[in-house]
């Protein structure tokens, strides 16, 4: 009696494990091109309107997001972990905090993906911001792909 229980354990913990590890790995996989309309800042950069390119950096567990204008003038680097969205996305979404003019990345979102990346670290000019106790609008901006 006490192996079958043993077995039906195991069998139910393995099948477990086989549902859950492959949606904890999802992640972003293909370049997320967007068309921004207002200055942002992520990392530490803050950048100007125009089209940007993020992409997962190889090599790095899926935990280094690059972003690059379109123009390939500007670029820099963040840290981020997996996310996952309330909803399933029709099209990607850059959510952003807002603090009057200032807008901070959040989290990025590709189309059809609950799963997506998060930005690990305020800004410092966010942190300085919240120690203020300003609270931010948090808005979604949706990007066709």
């Amino acid at each position: 009696m006490r192996q079958a229980a043993s077995l039906v354990f195991r069998t139910l913990c393995l099948s477990l494990v086989v549902l859950v590890v492959p949606s904890l790995h999802a992640q972003i996989t293909v370049a997320i091109h967007a068309d921004i309309h207002h200055r942002f800042t992520v990392g530490q950069a803050t950048l100007p309107p125009g089209q940007y390119v993020f992409r997962m950096m190889q090599h790095t567990d899926l935990s280094v997001m690059t972003v690059t204008s379109g123009d390939g003038n500007l670029s820099d680097e963040f840290l981020v972990r997996q996310s996952v969205d309330s909803h399933v996305p029709q099209h990607i979404e850059l959510l952003f905090n807002r603090y009057g003019n200032n807008e901070f990345l959040t989290h990025v979102y590709q189309q059809g993906e609950k799963i997506g990346i998060s930005v690990v670290e305020p800004s410092r000019e966010e942190s300085r911001l919240q120690r203020q106790g300003q609270t931010p609008v948090e808005h979604t901006e949706e990007q066709e792909q």
